[in-house]
């Protein structure tokens, strides 16, 4: 599992930061989904290994109020195969259940009939519904599907004569580049607005500075450090101990002191260049055989006669 990830499923875990994620974008502003309510709940299913393969959610919060489940992806890059994913993953979340209630009743030896046997579980039992979301973390847009139908290679005349029993399957999508940061209150207005800062280093740099960030806890500092793109910074704030904003500084005049170096030496090595020129040139006005200058200097056929003007 890499930093990335793992930043940005402690970060999104806070029950109090995935309420008010869950209320803006499935709730479309009401206050639906409580933290309080919200506990965060295994997200493996390595139990079906031999019929999946094992699967892992990235975060699943239950609401114990109202029960229902919540999974979230975070994505970095697109994937065109991310409904039937979903799907599966919530297919696994179902059985997981189904095999609780079916432990539960065989444990009480209360099954009336081989029908309930048979199905591993009662007439009067219930399903937690699971709903799925998919937070792009990439740059730009999402680029897959989002509905199970677009994996589909059917004709519409087909598709018009299955009608509803050909089944969709879709999710909804967030993308990172395209929230409104000002419509949430907790630290995730910074974190959205740091992400859509990331190809313009003046603006991130200004960004860091102002007073919003100064008061970042480290779990949301490491977050956004881990999904900005920007190499090292991560490993400059753990190495030296540095808030955001003072590792992106030093990484920037690192990055700086770099880029003047490296202006240097090309400028010596273009110098180098221009005196091995003038130096054929020279040599040449002598008549001095190509053999021999090129065998002084070094030059090849093609520079020897670039510079004598053939």
């Amino acid at each position: 599992m890499g930093r990335k990830d793992t930043a940005g499923r402690d970060f999104f875990s806070d029950p109090e930061r995935f309420a008010e994620f869950l209320n803006i974008h499935l709730y479309h502003g009401e206050q639906a989904v409580l933290a309080e309510n919200l506990i965060c709940r295994r997200r493996d299913y390595p139990a079906l290994a031999g019929i999946y393969g094992e699967k892992n959610r990235d975060i699943l919060m239950a609401d114990i109020r109202h029960g229902i489940n919540y999974g979230m992806e975070l994505e970095t890059e697109s994937d065109y195969s991310m409904p039937e994913r979903i799907m599966v993953y919530d297919a696994c979340e179902y059985e997981g259940q189904i095999r609780k209630i079916y432990k539960r009743h065989r444990e009480m030896k209360d099954f009336a009939d081989y029908c309930e046997k048979k199905s591993r579980m009662k007439a009067a039992d219930f399903l937690y519904p699971t709903v799925t979301i998919v937070l792009y973390l990439g740059e730009g847009h999402w680029k897959g599907r989002t509905q199970l139908l677009e994996m589909f290679r059917i004709s519409g005349q087909d598709r018009k004569l299955l009608d509803n029993r050909l089944h969709n399957y879709d999710f909804l999508l967030v993308e990172a580049d395209f929230v409104n940061p000002e419509d949430y209150q907790t630290d995730l207005k910074h974190f959205f607005r740091a992400m859509q800062c990331r190809q313009d280093r003046k603006k991130l740099r200004e960004l860091l500075k102002s007073e919003g960030f100064a008061d970042l806890n480290p779990e949301a500092e490491q977050a956004i450090a881990a999904c900005l793109n920007v190499k090292k910074l991560v490993h400059i704030m753990r190495k030296e101990e540095l808030p955001m904003c003072k590792a992106f500084d030093e990484l920037m005049e690192e990055e700086r002191q770099r880029g003047k170096y490296e202006g240097k030496r090309e400028g010596k090595k273009i110098g180098r260049k221009q005196e091995r020129i003038l130096l054929i040139k020279r040599m040449y006005k002598k008549g001095i055989e190509e053999t021999l200058i090129r065998e002084i200097t070094g030059c090849t056929k093609k520079e020897f006669a670039a510079a004598v003007g053939r």
